[in-house]
């Protein structure tokens, strides 16, 4: 696999990594500026250890809280997809039906076993008076 392709393949997670790195680069900068105001504002130094528990607990606030909701689409997706995918799903069934069909009456012969088999359930539903030709 050349670098093309792999960048082709992969370049909208290595996108995606970058932005998440970049976006909490912006968040322990934004920390380092709030608690060293924070520490000015007591007449304190800044102090590293001030520093980390509070950069790693808004980190962990804030990757629970998308986690959740991406758990929550997930759950809601997840229970929804047979109502929101059931048309589609027919659609398709239909689309390769009349592509199997189309085939056999050109007269291409089927490519695989699967396909042959999909040919002889189409001619069991039409000779059965199921079909829709």
């Amino acid at each position: 696999m050349d670098s093309h392709s792999h960048l082709k393949r992969w370049g909208a997670a290595y996108l995606l990594l970058a932005l998440f790195l970049a976006s909490w680069a912006a968040q322990f900068v934004s920390m380092l500026v709030e608690v060293g105001d924070d520490a000015r504002e007591h007449g304190e130094s800044f102090r590293m250890s001030e520093f980390w528990p509070r950069f790693w607990a808004s980190t962990f606030e804030n990757w629970q809280s998308e986690w959740l909701q991406l758990l929550v689409q997930a759950v809601v997706l997840l229970g929804m997809k047979h109502v929101l995918f059931k048309a589609d799903a027919q659609d398709m069934e239909q689309v390769q039906l009349d592509l199997t069909e189309i085939k056999q009456h050109l007269g291409i012969p089927p490519r695989d076993s699967i396909t042959a088999q999909e040919v002889r359930d189409l001619e069991q539903v039409k000779a059965s008076g199921g079909g829709a030709s």
